[in-house]
């Protein structure tokens, strides 16, 4: 009798642990977009037959380089506005259905240097550009409840000489781009990815920023081997990968997976803080039907975790695109749903695009 009143007690006391330690599930998920080659048609396809309740709206004028590499601060400031155009174009058919906008400033003022750094890290009237940026975006968006936050800043890349320039380290940078932004529009969440190019394991000592509302981001392509075998040089170059197995001496699975988010899920549990997966993939020729697998594991652990997320990226490239087969030399659309469609699918159809 009094083993099992015991048994009873640690059960219940078990139920109550698992209660006050669940994880909502996660509210957003959707995909990565970029504008330039999206039309109304494909809105349509992701919010009413994909479900998908969330777009990250990709400002890219080149990533890592492109014409702001060498663009006057003015030119830049002309791209921002014709990039807000065509969301405003868009803003009538989102807000219909039901999808929010994360709205991702991929390209710094200034671009990248020839050091792969961002600029305003390297020269002051950069840095001084890039707040201003934030001031009128916010300022554009501020009443506009579609968006659904500010990522500030795609994948920072910063050096360690800028401190003895007198720059700002991404941080100081971000929490002062952040301060003005909330005087501007005190509610929109703002979207904070941790340096360099913003990985889950630079979550490691991380601190939250001194900014009520704030999201926290980072991107999902551990191992990078893997997830981006064959997009870079030649076909020739391509050394099949295959997802779980052994990947330059380490063997990745989905437990291995876990290991690399870990500081991410310590970062939420400790500060209790919601996170956000802005970008993840596997290159759709991946061997052996490995991308859908990944896939399967790394939105797994999202889910369990609460995490938001969005998928890179929707109708952008075909290497990309879950709409495509694996057959690397095939760039037409497959005839019959992916595996890896199929999967996105089954994860949007949880989505509510009504309440939001």
């Amino acid at each position: 009798m009094k083993t099992a009143f015991i048994f009873v007690f640690v059960l219940i006391v078990q139920t109550i642990a698992s209660f006050l330690n669940a994880t909502e599930p996660p509210k957003f998920r959707g995909a990565m977009i970029s504008p330039g080659s999206f039309q109304e048609s494909d809105l349509k396809v992701l919010g009413e037959e994909w479900n998908a309740n969330l777009i990250r709206w990709q400002m890219n004028w080149g990533f890592p380089h492109g014409k702001a590499d060498t663009a006057t601060i003015e030119e830049y400031y002309s791209w921002i506005d014709d990039s807000c155009k065509l969301l405003d174009a868009m803003l009538p058919s989102l807000r219909s259905l039901g999808i929010k906008v994360c709205l991702d400033l991929h390209t710094s003022p200034g671009g990248f240097s020839e050091k792969n750094i961002n600029r305003m890290f390297e020269e002051k009237e950069f840095a001084d550009a890039f707040v201003e940026t934030w001031c009128r975006l916010a300022n554009r968006y501020k009443d506009e409840e579609t968006i659904w936050g500010y990522d500030i800043l795609n994948e920072p890349v910063e050096s360690a000489e800028q401190a003895a320039v007198g720059l700002m380290s991404w941080r100081e940078l971000a929490e002062h781009t952040s301060r003005v932004i909330r005087e501007i529009d005190p509610e929109t969440p703002i979207i904070f990815e941790p340096s360099n190019w913003g990985g889950p394991t630079h979550f490691v000592d991380l601190v939250p920023l001194d900014i009520p509302n704030v999201i926290y981001s980072f991107h999902m392509y551990h191992p990078h081997e893997f997830t981006h075998q064959g997009v870079f040089g030649h076909i020739s170059d391509w050394k099949p990968t295959v997802y779980p197995g052994e990947i330059n001496g380490v063997y990745w699975d989905k437990t291995k997976l876990r290991e690399i988010m870990a500081p991410v899920l310590e970062f939420q549990q400790k500060y209790d803080v919601p996170i956000y997966v802005g970008e993840f993939s596997a290159i759709r020729w991946a061997p052996e039907n490995s991308a859908y697998r990944y896939l399967k594991d790394v939105i797994e652990i999202f889910e369990e975790y609460g995490w938001d997320w969005t998928y890179h990226a929707f109708r952008e490239w075909s290497g990309w695109s879950v709409e495509h087969t694996e057959d690397r030399s095939n760039n037409s659309p497959a005839t019959e749903p992916t595996e890896r469609e199929i999967l996105l699918g089954r994860y949007f159809r949880k989505n509510d695009r009504t309440t939001q």
